[in-house]
């Protein structure tokens, strides 16, 4: 939910991670072994302001962990909460974002990533249909291991590169519902070269260097006049 003026928009919101799949021992999950059930909660708010093509955005991120430590889960321990600044523009032929992130409770340190989508393909009669190429990077800068406190949980293992990622999507605006907004669909395909020990962490004692997988979602904009804006 959000309020909108010409240039300035307040967000705020919830993410729930459920798990579908039943978990077995030594898988990764944030549930642990057992039956689907959720694993995550987040909570956010934001400010964006718009000046011209270029967006700036701030904003603060809780996140709830549910799952079960003694199965192989994520559990309270983990619960922290992060404060964040994004510096984004948009032109005809790259959108390049700038992200910081500082973990306020648990880790108390930055983390950076930078991202840029490239739009290949746009199809402008309805339905719209969009087709982009996704890069991005991160950057750990103070969210690994404490030598001050050793028992500290760090986010990372280590200070420098985290990861780089690379991925296609399309969008897909089906329709638009009197009063309500337009409807899209997301389709893409996402592989990610792990940089970190933390990052390579595949499940109890597994590693994996190169992650590749599958996402799809749905957006229903809630709003009269709605517009989508990437």
């Amino acid at each position: 939910m959000g309020f909108r003026l010409p240039r300035l928009s307040l967000e705020g919101g919830a993410v729930l991670h459920y798990e579908l799949d039943r978990v077995s021992a030594g898988e990764l999950s944030e549930t642990g072994v057992g039956d689907r059930h959720l694993g995550e909660e987040d909570f956010w708010g934001r400010a964006a302001l718009v000046i011209g093509p270029t967006r700036l955005n701030a904003g603060v991120v809780r996140y709830v962990f549910r799952g079960a430590p003694a199965q192989g889960g994520v559990g309270s321990a983990r619960n922290t909460t992060e404060i964040y600044a994004a510096l984004s523009t948009t032109s005809r032929y790259v959108n390049p974002t700038l992200e910081a992130w500082w973990d306020v409770e648990r880790v108390r340190g930055a983390f950076l990533r930078a991202s840029v989508d490239l739009p290949v393909l746009g199809w402008p009669f309805p339905p719209y249909a969009f087709v982009f190429v996704q890069g991005e990077m991160g950057l750990n800068v103070g969210q690994g291991p404490n030598a001050a406190r050793p028992a500290e949980l760090s986010n990372f293992a280590a200070r420098g590169p985290t990861h780089v990622g690379l991925g296609m999507g399309t969008e897909l605006r089906a329709w638009r519902l009197s009063g309500i907004g337009w409807t899209t669909f997301a389709l893409g395909l996402r592989s990610q070269l792990n940089l970190d020990d933390a990052t390579r962490i595949d499940g109890t004692g597994r590693k994996r260097d190169v992650n590749v997988w599958l996402w799809t979602g749905i957006t229903v904009v809630l709003a009269g006049d709605a517009r989508g804006q990437r």
